[in-house]
């Protein structure tokens, strides 16, 4: 009798506690995403819900909003507007639009004249700054669904399936160290955090997110997750974190990487033409003469240092450099800059542009070090150097008797952390997943969340 009058108050606590647990569980599991990779100054969006039934809520008013239905929001030049299932166009007044699922299902989202994206989840909408931000609120497995296949890609599960479930449990790791700390939100962008792409990219890359499901990189002392970072391909070197950083991280140091040599294409070996006055020109000089390297001890560069024929100078961060000439938004080619991991020459002209006296020409390469630049400016005589603005810019109708400069790079992205293609290469040498993450990432334990 006393027994039972003090088991069913201790049932009822545990299972209480059991039911909370859960309960947290389940929400931690969802995450927040700010949509700002391709959505970041939309002032016109639609949404349409493709599958499930959802709630549609204007500030304190609450619709049905089932599969077919639509909402169109967008600014009328003085306020805010929006539009719902092809109704008459209303002032928006309110701060917070939501569609909530009920039984959820997938949400088209699309602006003028952009390729629709779909997500799964809720969506979040406010009006900030005359712009609309959206938020994807998303189950963290069905996110990471849409991050792996972006960061890597879905052809890559035919030899490099283990690749793919290292991006998952790297992707989940960087996740779940950026939402620590009472963070809720993290950003679609792969510039600011790591790209996601929603449900369209979903495919053959979904198979490593559910082998790994819920698993993360932990530091082998601390067991907290570690910063996974990650980059389209070494060069052969991986970078220590803190020559881009400038923070020491022992999870994240400079080796060797001879799984990413000769393999990833234009990310393996690249080469960028420019000629001095453009490049001189890009950062307040003349027409540049003379070009230093400085470098770290895994050979890609610290700063640039830049000589002028008028005897200016001046020296800028590697980072600052590449950004001046990375092909931002433009498909990866190998006459892209697209790293810090370069060498330089110098192609000059016959006789030095700066002396008083004396007929300049330009040397008219037939043949020389960028002779494959003729795919870039078919010519029935290959290129001419001497016409040559940049590899962006293409050339140019007169020559440029200031000579031009090379710049011979390899690999693609910071360099730190996981190299992608070097993982890809160790999928298909018969690596699996977890021997491929405790080659990039030092004193490191995989743990199960």
């Amino acid at each position: 009798m006393t027994r039972s009058m003090y088991r069913l108050p201790f049932l009822c606590t545990a299972l209480l506690i059991l039911v909370l647990i859960q309960a947290a569980t389940c929400q931690a599991k969802e995450i927040s995403v700010e949509l700002v990779w391709k959505l970041g100054q939309a002032g016109w969006v639609e949404i349409e819900v493709e599958k499930g039934d959802y709630r549609l809520i204007v500030d304190t008013t609450i619709l049905k909003f089932p599969a077919g239905s639509s909402l169109q929001v967008g600014w009328g030049g003085w306020a805010p507007v929006l539009r719902i299932n092809h109704e008459e166009f209303q002032v928006f007044r309110g701060s917070v639009l939501e569609i909530k699922g009920i039984n959820p299902g997938s949400l088209r989202v699309k602006t003028p004249g952009a390729q629709a994206a779909v997500y799964r989840g809720d969506l979040h909408l406010s009006w900030q700054n005359s712009h609309w931000q959206l938020v994807n609120r998303v189950d963290r497995e069905d996110y990471l669904k849409g991050v792996v296949p972006i960061e890597m890609s879905n052809e890559w599960s035919n030899g490099g399936s283990e690749a793919l479930k290292a991006q998952a449990v790297a992707a989940r790791t960087f996740l779940v160290k950026h939402t620590e700390n009472g963070k809720k939100t993290i950003t679609d962008s792969p510039d600011i955090d790591q790209a996601y792409a929603g449900k369209l990219v979903e495919g053959e890359a979904s198979a490593a997110v559910e082998a790994t499901r819920g698993e993360i990189l932990v530091d082998d002392q601390s067991r907290q997750p570690i910063e996974a970072l990650y980059s389209s391909h070494s060069g052969g070197y991986t970078e220590d974190a803190k020559n881009v950083w400038g923070k020491s991280d022992i999870n994240n140091v400079s080796h060797p990487d001879p799984y990413s040599q000769a393999v990833g294409g234009a990310a393996n070996h690249w080469r960028f033409i420019v000629s001095a006055p453009v490049l001189g020109s890009a950062f307040g000089l003349g027409p540049v003469q003379n070009v230093e390297l400085d470098k770290f001890p895994s050979g890609r560069v610290k700063s640039v240092r830049m000589e002028d024929g008028f005897g200016l100078s001046k020296t800028v961060t590697a980072r600052t450099f590449v950004k001046k000439f990375y092909p931002f938004g433009q498909p990866i080619q190998k006459f892209a800059f697209l790293g810090s991991f370069f060498e330089v020459q110098k192609i000059a002209a016959s006789r030095d542009p700066f002396e008083k006296s004396g007929l300049t020409v330009f040397l008219a390469f037939q043949e020389s070090p960028a002779s494959d630049l003729a795919s870039l400016y078919p010519k029935e005589q290959g290129p001419l150097l001497s016409r040559i603005l940049s590899s962006s810019l293409g050339p140019s109708a007169d020559s440029q008797p200031f000579g031009v400069f090379i710049f011979d790079g390899r690999g693609w992205g910071h360099g730190v952390g996981m190299s992608q293609w070097g993982a890809y290469h160790m999928s298909q040498l018969g690596y699996n997943y977890k021997e491929i993450l405790s080659f990039y990432y030092n004193n490191t334990l995989i743990r199960k969340i």
